[in-house]
């Protein structure tokens, strides 16, 4: 209990919930740019830091390419990546793993 109780207090003390709002705004419209320049993106789903990039193709390889980058993501359905950054991730550790992925498009 003593365990979840500071957990909490992290959260609230700083002010995690509101960079996951503002954080999960700017990956939102970083994946509708990824979106708007990649045909095999049909669609971006998503809320707070929860989201999917539906593709109109498997997502096994682009998974790969970007563990090998070292960008964790992982895919559902064979076509939905789903990305999930902790709450506390930077702006700038979303500009990295957005490279990464946009990377790994590049080569689908």
């Amino acid at each position: 209990a003593r365990s979840a109780f500071a957990v909490l207090k992290a959260v609230q003390e700083e002010k995690m919930l509101n960079n996951t709002q503002k954080i999960g705004e700017y990956l939102a419209l970083l994946l509708n740019a990824l979106k708007d320049r990649y045909d095999i993106i049909k669609d971006v789903r998503g809320m707070g830091l929860m989201f999917g990039l539906e593709l109109n193709i498997e997502g096994k390889g682009i998974v790969l390419r970007c563990l090998e980058s070292g960008l964790l993501i992982n895919c559902t359905h064979e076509k939905v990546l789903r990305l999930m950054p902790a709450i506390n991730i930077s702006k700038k550790e979303i500009d990295k793993g957005i490279s990464i992925l946009d990377q790994a498009l590049k080569l689908s």
